[in-house]
């Protein structure tokens, strides 16, 4: 009887479901489809339309003996944990300072530091490829007039992994800065009042006040970073090429390299499914560890 009401609902209000026509057509069109015919290429060796040779789970067996792959995936870890600290630090060392009642012209530094999150990709790593370079970068213009020998950014296989971090947080520290200031200005001013009353100090206050409170918005940027860090693509792929010898080839790289440059799509396809399981199982993680809840 429950149904029936709510197919008669449904067919009362019809129309406003028409609606939803135009996303649902674009969205099974430009997402539902890729997602699914994806999966289908992944069991499958590709040669192009009409020349697929279904072959199981092979792809996926591969990635498991896959050198490469396997160099890939400890860069972009590597990557993935040097930046997201860095990152969330200073994103949340620089709210905390703009949410002084002393700070004058908030919207314009709100505006500049959100200025490199909104630069074209592209963009900021060929400018970071000029200033990085070896021979006539900026960069290491002052370190040599200073005494030191200039530092190989882009052509060791060391420090190409360490650009690119540096890349990272520069382009991502401003985007969670204005979250954190956000979750900030959310924080009842009656705890840091109480605190003072106390003599609590500022360092106290920072610890025990703010870094709890803000436990929900930084666990939020935290799988945020991961899932950006995991994607990386355009920083070594513009920067660096994912060299020198590999040392810089990040995940989502490899998997253009195999679709669309040695045009394996069947296993490109199954690289895809593997990035999205890691991201999958790390955000979990990180919600129950960061949640607080048992039972993992």
């Amino acid at each position: 009887m429950e149904a029936k009401t709510t197919l008669q609902k449904i067919k009362e209000n019809r129309h406003f479901y028409y609606f939803l026509v135009p996303f649902l057509l674009f969205f099974s069109v430009f997402m539902l489809f890729p997602i699914i015919f994806s999966f289908y290429m992944s069991l499958h060796r590709w040669g192009g339309l009409g020349q697929a040779t279904f072959t199981g789970l092979k792809n996926y067996m591969r990635i498991f003996t896959d050198s490469t792959f396997h160099t890939a995936l400890k860069n972009t870890i590597f990557m993935w944990l040097t930046s997201t600290p860095l990152i969330l630090g200073f994103a949340l060392i620089l709210a905390v300072m703009l949410n002084q009642k002393k700070v004058k012209f908030l919207k314009y530094f709100r505006v500049g530091y959100f200025m490199p999150f909104v630069t074209s990709t592209v963009v900021v790593g060929v400018i970071f490829t000029i200033l990085l370079d070896s021979s006539f970068g900026l960069v290491n213009f002052f370190i040599e007039s200073v005494g030191f020998e200039k530092i190989p950014f882009l052509t060791s296989t060391t420090w190409s992994k360490i650009s690119i971090v540096i890349v990272l947080t520069w382009r991502w520290v401003g985007y969670n800065t204005i979250i954190m200031l956000a979750g900030l200005q959310n924080i009842p001013e009656d705890l840091y009042e109480a605190a003072e009353i106390d003599g609590g100090t500022t360092l106290q206050k920072f610890f025990y006040i703010t870094v709890p409170m803000m436990r929900p918005i930084i666990l939020f940027t935290f799988i945020l970073s991961t899932i950006g860090s995991f994607q990386i693509f355009t920083e070594p792929y513009i920067m660096t090429g994912g060299g020198p010898m590999q040392s810089s080839l990040s995940v989502v790289q490899y998997l253009y390299n195999s679709g669309f440059q040695q045009f394996r799509m069947g296993y490109a396809s199954a690289l895809s499914y593997v990035l999205f399981a890691i991201i999958f199982v790390a955000s979990y993680f990180q919600i129950k560890i960061g949640s607080g809840e048992e039972g993992i």
